[in-house]
This record gives structure tokens, sequence and C-alpha cells, in this order.
């Protein structure tokens, strides 16, 4: 048997095989702290999670107090208290727009659920044929087989193809890179009217549900779609009987400013998947919400969802939601994550003179830049550089993490970086973290052509 020859001599299986990873021994507040002292800006919330900030005695508090009572029991044979103040929160902070929730351990599961309860939906609605799954190309919806399937990120997909059913995706709503070429002043929402074109073509009576992010994550860092997209899109939706989910892993708890982001664009989705921030950072758990016609039908028809995993709505996270929708409410973060994201704006656009910052978009504390080698033609940069892993890798030496991301360009090239900090962060933190980009900014990181990791 071979000796561990990688750089990283645990026995750990990271994401990176090759790489050297710093450990973080502590957090608090905005900023991580390594096992040798060093401290980090968390600037991408770990990434995009850690809604409330770290290190929040409380949190800690209701989590130990959650285990001495009882930490799990079979969602299938018994509820619990914690579950149910959590779904009705849930729902509260929906407006009463949802009215039952599902919850499950993840983002990803999330959103499978969401497909699988829209599967359900038409089967008891006498609508068997209804099975096929619209999406976006440059999606992310999450990892598994099903998700990774709907998901529209090439480079997250290509691995795996081979395991993956082969579903429908439309041009994403991405108006730096329009793929009808069009700009705002002629703008006829084609993007939205695709799925029509694409319903039309699977046959209206096999499309199950649409499902989109409301403002792209990762795969596009930030792009918020045009006015009326949404609309058009739900429009569609009612048209042909289609669900409109929404996936809020990413974007839901207040991240854009408001506690969900489809509040921005005046449309309720037939089904809601939450995740990351739901648990503040403190605890693994997702959701999925629907308004009560969604659970009637299948009540009063079935009676009976089978799906889901062990510990969905176990009582340890679901005290955690509770606890973080109420820490959102008492803090009043949610106002502070739009303050803080205007604030974050205006201090990005001081960078946008730099010859590489294409594009500064975004919404609330959700912050995206993309890179490019031309601004005049948005042509971008020669991916062998790997340019948006060398600037990420920059900023950590300066002591910042950044997440970045690629692919915006069809999946085959372009660079990019996220800023989602904690909503506690404040106006010094942000012109310290947006100082640090730009002193990043300023080194040489196109002239080094060596091997670099990055997806």
């Amino acid at each position: 048997m071979e000796k561990n020859t990688s750089k990283d001599p645990s026995h750990v299986f990271h994401f990176f095989l090759n790489r050297e990873y710093i450990s973080i021994a502590e957090a608090k507040g905005i900023y991580l702290y390594d096992d040798r002292g060093n401290r980090y800006i968390d600037a991408s919330g770990g990434p995009i999670l850690c809604n409330l900030g770290h290190g929040i005695e409380e949190m800690a508090t209701v989590i130990a107090d959650q285990a001495k009572k009882v930490s799990y029991v079979h969602r299938i044979d018994f509820t619990n208290p914690p579950l149910i103040e959590a779904a009705h929160k849930v729902c509260q902070a929906s407006g009463d727009a949802m009215d039952k929730v599902f919850f499950v351990s993840g983002g990803t599961e999330a959103v499978e659920i969401g497909v699988k309860i829209a599967r359900k939906y038409h089967l008891d609605n006498g609508a068997p044929f209804k099975t096929r799954v619209i999406s976006r190309w440059q999606s992310y919806h999450g990892s598994t087989a099903g998700a990774l399937a709907w998901t529209g990120a090439t480079s997250r997909r290509s691995d795996f193809l081979p395991y993956l059913h082969d579903f429908t995706h439309i041009p994403p709503a991405y108006c730096y890179r329009c793929w009808f070429d069009k700009t705002p002043d002629t703008c006829h929402l084609e993007c939205a009217n695709a799925l029509e074109n694409e319903i039309m073509c699977l046959g209206p009576d096999n499309v199950s549900v649409f499902l989109a992010e409301p403002v792209s994550g990762m795969s596009l860092c930030g792009a918020v779609p045009a006015k009326g997209y949404f609309k058009r899109i739900r429009e569609i939706c009612d048209t042909y009987d289609v669900l409109l989910m929404f996936d809020e892993v990413m974007t839901g708890m207040g991240r854009t400013g408001k506690m969900f982001a489809y509040e921005h664009f005046d449309v309720v989705p037939d089904i809601l998947a939450l995740g990351k921030g739901l648990g503040g950072g403190y605890f693994p758990i997702g959701a999925v919400a629907v308004p009560d016609y969604i659970h009637q039908k299948i009540a009063e028809n079935s009676g009976m969802f089978g799906a889901g995993h062990s510990w969905g709505g176990n009582p340890l996270g679901c005290a955690v939601v509770s606890k973080t929708i109420d820490y959102l409410y008492d803090h009043n973060l949610i106002d502070r994550s739009h303050q803080m994201g205007m604030y974050l704006d205006h201090k990005l656009q001081t960078l946008k003179s730099h010859p590489l910052v294409g594009d500064i978009r975004g919404i609330g504390l959700m912050r995206g830049i993309e890179f490019v080698e031309d601004k005049k033609t948005r042509k971008p940069l020669d991916s062998t550089y790997a340019f948006s892993a060398r600037l990420s890798a920059e900023c950590l030496k300066q002591g910042m993490f950044i997440e970045y991301s690629g692919g915006c360009n069809r999946g085959q090239s372009g660079d990019m970086i996220m800023f989602g900090p904690p909503f506690i962060i404040t106006e010094a933190q942000i012109d310290a973290a947006v100082e640090i980009l730009g002193h990043a900014l300023e080194k040489d990181l196109l002239s080094d052509t060596s091997h670099f990791s990055t997806f």
C-alpha cells in the first residue's frame, strides 16, 4: 500500500485534493481565525450562508438546550414542538403566502423534494404525464443526481453527465451577456419567452415545473433579471399549468434585503426551496414551503407524500431555524442587509475603472463582479489564467476570504467573485474588504501561467 503523497497529510477527502488548506480554528463576527492566529475577513460568508455572523452565543445555547431535551425523532412516525414552531415561523415570514413546510437537511435536498412535490401534485391533480422539469443554463441547483441534472452550470455537470437524466434548459436571465444580443432598450424579454417556446415543444401536458433562482448564485454571481422577467414567467406558467419553483437556497432569509428574493419581483412561487441561511450558519438544514392549494390537492387525494430522508424535520435544526428568524427580526438584519448592500455596491463602483472589471451586479448583500479582457467587447479572460482563482488566493494572503467562480460565458470561460458577508458587517469593514480587493487587483496575476486549481 502506497503512503499518502498528497500535499495534505490528513485523512480528509477535500474538494481540491492537491491543495494545502488553511485550518480555521475560530470565528467571530465577520472574521475567521486560523490555527496560527491569522485573521481573515469572511467576505463571502461561508459561502453565502453565514447570514447572522460567527460565534453568536445565543445560537449555540439554542442547540445545546434542544439537545438536552430531544435531538432526534423520526419524522414519519412523530412530530415535535420545534418542528411545528419552525414551520409556523417560515410561513409567517412569507406573509402567509406559504402555508406548509417540509424540512430537509440542506439546499440540494430541498430542490429535489420541491420537484417531487410538483410531481405528486400533478399526479393527484389527474395529470400523470406532467413530468418534465425546465430550468436554465448557467444555473446551480445542487450536486445530487437530480439537482445536478437541473443545474445548468456546465463545469459542475461535466464529470457526471452519464448519470444525469436529460432535462431541458433555456437561456439565462443574464443581461451582461444577453444570449439574444439585446440591450435594455431593445429587450423584449426573449429569455422569458423562451420558456413558452420550450413548453410548447415538449407539449404542455408533459411539463411539470419551471425551476429558477430569482437572483443567480455562484454560477452567474448575482445576475438580476430584467424588469418584468418574472412577471412574464409567472404568466407563462399559469397559462400552461406549469408550477413555478424558486430556488432560494442562497437568496432566501434576508440575503437580498428582503426575507425572500421573490418579493423584489412581485410574484409568488408555487414552490419555495430554502437552505444555507435558513440555519443562520449554525446548523445544516433546508426546507420546501408551499401554499395551501399545493398541500390540499395532495391531502385530498392520495393523502401521502412518500419522500425525504432520515434527518428531515429534526428538532435540533428546527430550533435553530426559529432562533434564526427571531434573530433576523430582533436585530433588524434584513433591512441592514439592504442598507449595507447599497453601501457595498457604492464602494465596489470605485473599482469600475479598473481595466479588468467588466460588470458589478447584485442586490442586497449578494454582489458579484465579472472580470473581462476587453470591456468594450466583453471578451472574457483566457481561462488558462484561472484569474478569479488567483485573485481569491491573493485576497486570502492579504487577509480576506472571497469566493470565486467561472464559466459564465456559456460554460467555456469567464471569471467572477461574489461578496456575501454576514449581515452584521459595518461600513468600516466593507471599506477594508474593498481595499483588500483593490490591492489584490493591482498585482500582476496574469503573468503566471503555472497550474492553479479551479472549477
